[in-house]
């Protein structure tokens, strides 16, 4: 988070204290429990350094939100069932880290639809590069060709809404397990 104002340079501990602590607020109460005062308690800065920084609530979450979620990197080498691993990793972490409890269950209620939206934009291209990998690997024969491709992304989310609410938790193993499960449907004729 680059500072573009004049005067003292910004110290890098500031900024990744205030981020921990929005993180750590959003995950056990969702976006209502981010205010600036509590942010401030949190992290033990001052109001009036996270203003300087950000002018307001919803400008926080967003810088926070960007630097936690970041933007996708290109999957590892692999077979298909390893890039779509890759893939699906990647935003089942943004569900796991960055949301937490919290997060999920206000945008599960929508009850912050400002925040809901937000995240939803910060997740956006985690759900296209995923989509769009199953899209060219039915273009190359490597999936069945006639892959919903929306769908298959929206049911794989769904596996870790799924066992979260079943459960209560995601286990490790689960994110293979579902793959396992998916791949009968995905898999080219004879695959």
């Amino acid at each position: 988070m680059p500072s573009s104002q004049p005067g003292r340079p910004r110290r890098a501990d500031v900024d990744e204290r205030l981020a921990a602590a929005t993180i750590a607020l959003l995950r056990r109460g969702g976006p209502a429990a981010v205010t600036v005062e509590a942010v401030a308690a949190a992290s033990g800065i001052a109001k009036t350094t996270i203003y300087r920084r950000h002018a307001h609530r919803g400008d926080l979450l967003t810088a926070v939100l960007a630097e936690a979620i970041g933007v996708p990197r290109p999957p590892e080498d692999g077979d298909v069932r390893a890039k779509l691993r890759f893939s699906l990793d990647e935003a089942w972490r943004q569900m796991a880290d960055v949301l937490g409890p919290g997060g999920l269950a206000a945008i599960v209620g929508n009850t912050d639809p400002e925040f809901t939206e937000l995240f939803r934009d910060a997740l956006r291209p985690y759900d296209e590069a995923l989509v769009a990998h199953l899209r060219d690997d039915a273009r190359a024969g490597l999936v069945r060709a006639d892959v919903d491709a929306e769908g298959v992304v929206s049911l794989l989310v769904g596996a870790y809404l799924g066992e979260l609410v079943r459960h209560g938790r995601v286990d490790a193993d689960w994110l293979d397990r579902s793959l396992e499960l998916i791949w009968l449907v995905l898999r080219p004729t004879g695959g």
